[in-house]
């Protein structure tokens, strides 16, 4: 319990015998001293733990760091006069008070120092750590929205940026198109002044008339939409669109209102459009940022979902995954290679699958169009020794080059396929994690893909153009968010430059009954949030992390707030980077969100990723037969897993198994009719793989060898696999 007298909060750990001084005199000592100094805070928890002072002589940076004593970020608020005893350091250029060695809460709730009235130049050291109000103000991605990185805007002729940090107020609001004033507290990092907005508060628009909202796109058909927009006064709506940024061809609807919609018709099925919308209040127009939107394509739809495990069919709903095991997914893979008819474009972050390079080393020989983007870091072993003839690049260098794409045929109406999910292209990845692949049979998609990895290789030709390769921030929001494909409404993203993480915490949100995620990793404070207002709201959750302890992670948090979440306590990684929203509950809006981006902020800022979401009940429902499994399974549950592959013989192939009980290896005699790929796998009774192999073109009688000297004694299962089929052995190991 916390005791708050009447007068002050007084914390004091260490006799201090410094007197206090003017921040202004602070500012003029030499780094290492320690002072004490008095202020009132002009933030509070929206900028972190971090509280700016500011006295009637200037203003200073106070960071409760390591050695700091008591609760200062939980205890200090805007408008609190505080006392504050600590050494004067230097943090990427910002001068700080850090530690803080006592502080005192002297009074709580008084006005805040007046903002001086700047412009961008005076974003300077003589104004750091000061309130400041820069009139005039214009974003330069008005429009946008605002998500954790930097924003710049200008005013008259200058120019300057602001910073939105994780948690912030402004997150998921929409950037303004109208001239604003734009109140902050003056920063800096690494020599790059910067003005810190608290909240919405800080951004008073000065405009008249003015957009209140981007143009929204809805009701997608294959020869048109549905453009949505509103203003702040009645006024006219007007839609201006093409296919190039020149647009071209205009709709005007002069009904007076602030809500404005617009069906546009007669378009091209599969194609993008730019869009700029604009009003008219009798006096004066206003325009939009132009926006990217996508009509729904003649393709088929189609929809293939491959997990590397067995899932639990009993939760099915009467559809199944196309295939439950690494053999099986890797084997979709290359039969969409060995098809190709034009081109083939992999954005992939590890490979050492020599299988899947000499596929692609056989389509380019072919004649197909093979272009590959790999991670500059990774080993990426399969494209090296020898190297293949299609060429390569390699990024990036702020972050990693973590998709996982495949795009085939990208110009097909019905041969054009998307392969995106969680799983690198390496044995461990294909046989061992836990890892979910999704196949789409869309053109329109492919042509989003398509931009995306073009920017990154340079050009759009068969060979990168090396001046002009694009990775990480580098790149740029330019492809279509929402796609119609088959009658379901899919979102795309790429990161970092299309605010993933809030498209995921939207659709969080809308969550109306319960929500399952399975992933590697999750440090993102944003999505944490997320997470804990859904159940704070009353939604059922259940997550599973398979790397708990890592820095920043959300896992402690989401744990002590009551939040169901356990670790992955199995032996094999998780390695997905999914979720699956309202799942039980198919009269609202069944949601997945899949792809290569995991829950962290390098996803979100650095690296090089790609997420799809899905509303549709089927594929939440294949998603919800891989958790259950998994869930199932780190509860320490037996039989967590239903196949409906199961069969007593393989067809075309015999085995016999010998000895059996073993000691320490068992034979595995074979005879296939053709030439066919097979798995071998050792599983618990429980169901539970921990050790698996895959054999290629077994053709004829062979034999094999396994080594099973490094498990205890007991009885496990012998499973062989072959296409979509597999058998069941039990063995026995004594010692």
């Amino acid at each position: 319990m916390r005791y708050i007298s009447l007068v002050l909060l007084f914390f004091s750990f260490i006799t201090i015998s410094n007197s206090q001084i003017d921040i202004s005199q602070a500012r003029s000592m030499a780094l290492g001293e320690t002072v004490t100094i008095e202020g009132v805070a002009t933030n509070g928890g929206e900028l972190g733990i971090i509280r700016y002072l500011q006295d009637a002589s200037g203003a200073v940076a106070v960071y409760p760091g390591s050695g700091s004593v008591g609760d200062f970020p939980g205890d200090v608020k805007r408008g609190d006069i505080v006392q504050v005893t600590g050494e004067l350091k230097e943090f990427n250029g910002l001068l700080e008070v850090d530690p803080v060695m006592s502080y005192t809460i002297m009074s709580s709730n008084n006005p805040l120092p007046d903002p001086i009235d700047g412009t961008p130049n005076d974003l300077n050291e003589d104004n750091e750590a000061k309130l400041m109000t820069i009139p005039g103000v214009k974003f330069d991605n008005g429009g946008g929205v605002f998500s954790v990185g930097n924003f710049t805007f200008s005013s008259e002729t200058e120019s300057g940026e602001i910073y939105v940090r994780s948690n912030h107020p402004l997150l998921g609001t929409e950037v303004p198109l109208a001239t604003i004033d734009l109140t902050g507290i003056v920063s800096q990092f690494n020599s790059i002044y910067q003005l810190l907005p608290r909240g919405t508060e800080d951004i008073i628009v000065k405009d008249n008339f003015f957009l209140t909202s981007s143009p929204q796109q809805s009701n997608i058909s294959k020869d048109g939409f549905t453009v949505s927009w509103e203003t702040n006064t009645e006024a006219n709506a007007i839609v201006r669109y093409g296919t190039t940024d020149a647009l071209g061809e205009e709709v005007v609807d002069n009904t007076m209102s602030t809500s404005h919609s617009i069906d546009l018709s007669g378009l091209d099925a599969g194609e993008f459009y730019f869009i700029e919308v604009a009003s008219n209040n009798g006096t004066s127009e206003v325009i939009s940022t132009q926006k990217y939107f996508a009509t729904a394509s003649e393709s088929t739809g189609e929809i293939r979902v491959y997990f590397n495990h067995d899932v639990d069919g009993s939760f099915s709903n009467g559809h199944y995954p196309n295939g439950n095991s690494g053999l099986i997914a890797e084997n979709a893979i290359i039969d969409l290679i060995d098809n190709a008819q034009t081109s083939i474009d992999m954005s992939i972050y590890n490979i050492n699958r020599d299988r899947i390079v000499n596929a692609l080393e056989t389509a380019h020989n072919r004649g197909i169009v093979v272009r590959y983007i790999a991670d500059d870091d990774t080993a990426n072993l399969a494209l090296s020794d020898p190297r293949p003839s299609f060429p390569i690049i390699r990024g990036n260098v702020n972050g990693l080059m973590h998709n996982k794409f495949m795009i085939v045929d990208a110009e097909s109406i019905n041969d054009s396929w998307i392969m995106s999910g969680s799983m690198n292209l390496t044995q461990q990845n294909i046989v061992n994690d836990y890892n979910n692949m999704i196949l789409i049979q869309d053109v329109a998609l492919a042509k989003a893909y398509t931009i995306e990895f073009e920017e990154m290789w340079g050009t759009d030709g068969p060979n990168p153009g090396i001046f002009n390769v694009k990775f990480s921030s580098d790149k740029r929001d330019n492809t279509p968010h929402h796609f119609f494909i088959n009658d379901i409404l899919v979102e795309s993203y790429f990161s970092p430059t299309d605010n993933t993480t809030i498209a995921i915490s939207n659709n969080l949100a809308n969550a109306d009954n319960d929500i399952q995620f399975s992933l590697l990793t999750f440090t993102n404070n944003e999505l944490g949030t997320a997470i804990a207002n859904a159940y704070n709201r009353g939604i059922d959750i259940r997550g599973v992390i398979d790397n708990i302890n890592d820095q920043g992670g959300e896992y402690p948090f989401l744990s002590n707030i009551g939040v169901n979440v356990t670790p992955d306590n199995t032996t094999t990684q998780t390695h997905h980077k999914y979720c699956i929203i309202d799942a039980n509950d198919s009269s609202s809006d069944p949601t997945l969100v899949t792809g290569s981006h995991n829950w962290s902020g390098g996803a979100e800022t650095r690296n090089d990723e790609n997420t799809l979401i899905f509303h549709d009940e089927t594929l939440v429902n294949l998603y919800l037969q891989e958790f259950e499994a998994r869930w199932c399974e780190v509860q320490g549950s037996a039989n967590c897993t239903t196949s409906n592959n199961n069969v007593e013989v393989l067809n075309g192939i015999t085995h016999n198994i010998f000895p059996n009980p073993t000691s320490d290896e068992l034979q595995i005699a074979l005879e296939s009719e053709t030439s066919t790929d097979l798995s071998f796998s050792i599983l618990t009774l429980e169901g539970r793989v921990i050790q698996s192999n895959i054999k290629r073109n077994v053709q004829g009688n062979v034999q094999f060898d396994m080594d099973l000297s490094i498990f205890p004694a007991g009885n496990y299962i012998l499973q062989i696999g072959a296409d979509n089929q597999r058998v069941n052995e039990i063995i026995q190991i004594i010692k």
